[in-house]
């Protein structure tokens, strides 16, 4: 049985392998042998010959190997990621190893060995941290000679600069050589950083194909069916149309000219989006507002309500689009609107005789009375008096001595005339039956 290809989240790049050199895998003992990488998959050494299993401790920076084909008492470690071993008895009997296993996170330096003896199981637990090295330095001062760490960056072979998946990921991890461990409280950092876009960030989307001679260049496949390539039937409010690429599941570069030539297009939905809706819908709102705005000054004016008829509808329309602006200023102004139609001066009113304190009393006293009546509009001029005839002297005045009155005057009456009854604020009287 072959081991898997393996690596750890903590160990940054690591990889170990089961098989064999060749153009296909095959499992001959002769032929099977235990192999590393340090950069992700991309080159790879033989460090065992045979197989082994496996598992990473420390970070990464302990790896433990046990014989899986042939019963064993002893495991193997290594310090410098393989370039040594050194070999441990763990127990006076072998065992079949099955697995080597450790906490999740592959930062403990406690193992478990479990496998069977016989017809029974076995489970064995190993501790290094008795036995490891001194404590690596340097973190801070990564790359440099007096460090025991250093950078590395995935990259890929395709596109040029270190990007990988459209982003340019620094970490820092041990360096391989050393001899030191890195401590359960080990903070692994890395550094992230968006690349522009390259064809390498793109493939063929669905319903397209390289194009024939060319690795580059993408075309519709000849039998694909144009049904859904247009916009869906739950469209919101824009839909995408391809152009024959997409981004790579993953990968986050973004912009450059590629990236603009490459993408999808993006077109609005047929009829109105959700964004037609909501600009529709804060019109509606805005005239609504106008339109209780106008109603209300218009009532208190005592004006037509604007359904009585068509020309009371077009001043309705006409005095909201002329009166209406900031709310807090129309509101302001709504109940106090038809003051503003009063006359300025005292020569309006016909009062040039009187004295300005006069004229306003005057004025005041007349809208008072007005107002209590009912009275909205002023009323009528009075009709002019008829000329008096002109009267003769007053002979029986003459004969008692007492003077004659002024040729042209009227006599005085005998009785004075009763004066015109002023209006009242008091109730009518109730109408008799």
């Amino acid at each position: 049985m072959l081991g898997p290809v393996y690596s750890s989240v903590s160990s940054t790049g690591l990889i170990i392998a089961t098989g064999n050199v060749g153009h296909h895998l095959h499992e001959r003992e002769d032929e099977t042998n235990t192999y590393f990488s340090r950069d992700a998959g991309q080159t790879w050494e033989q460090i065992k010959r045979g197989s082994y299993i496996y598992e990473y401790g420390d970070h990464g920076a302990l790896m433990v190997l046990a014989d899986n084909r042939q019963a064993t008492n002893r495991v193997l470690y290594s310090w410098n990621e393989g370039l040594n071993w050194t070999e441990y008895t763990f127990w006076d009997h072998d065992i079949e190893v099955e697995n080597i296993i450790t906490e999740p996170s592959g930062n403990s330096q406690v193992f478990i060995i479990y496998g069977r003896r016989g017809e029974k199981g076995v489970l064995m637990q190993i501790n290094f941290e008795t036995l490891h090295e001194r404590r690596c330095e340097g973190i801070n001062a990564a790359g440099g000679d007096a460090s025991d760490y250093e950078f590395w960056t995935p990259a890929d072979e395709l596109r040029q600069g270190s990007c990988l998946l459209g982003r340019k990921v620094t970490y820092t991890r041990r360096k391989r050589a050393v001899q030191c461990f890195n401590g359960w409280d080990n903070d692994r950092k890395e550094a992230r950083a968006n690349c522009e876009c390259t064809r390498a960030d793109f493939e063929c989307d669905f319903g397209y194909q390289l194009r024939e001679g060319s690795s580059k260049s993408c075309e519709r496949v000849p039998d694909m069916p144009v049904a859904g390539f247009g916009a869906p039937e739950d469209c919101a409010s824009y839909f995408t149309v391809s152009r024959g690429y997409r981004r790579i599941p993953g990968d986050s570069c973004v912009g450059g000219e590629v990236a603009a030539q490459l993408d999808p297009l993006v077109e609005s939905c047929p009829g109105l989006g959700w964004t037609s809706m909501l600009m529709l819908t804060v019109v509606v709102a805005l005239g609504a507002v106008m339109g209780f705005v106008t109603y209300s000054r218009r009532k208190d004016q005592g004006l037509a309500a604007p359904w009585a008829s068509t020309a009371d509808m077009l001043d309705f329309f006409h005095s909201g689009a002329r009166g209406m602006g900031p709310l807090g200023s129309t509101f302001a102004h709504t109940r106090y609107s038809g003051l503003a139609d009063g006359p300025e001066d005292d020569d309006d009113l016909g009062l040039e005789g009187l004295g300005e304190d006069d004229a306003e009393a005057q004025v005041l006293g007349e809208s008072v009375h007005d107002y209590a009546l009912g009275v909205t509009e002023p009323p009528p001029p009075a009709p002019a008096a008829a000329a008096a005839p002109p009267l003769l002297p007053d002979l029986l005045g003459l004969e008692e001595g007492i003077p004659a009155a002024a040729p042209g005057a009227r006599a005085a009456p005998t009785s004075a005339a009763a004066p015109p009854p002023l209006p009242s604020l008091d109730p009518p009287p109730p109408a008799r039956k």
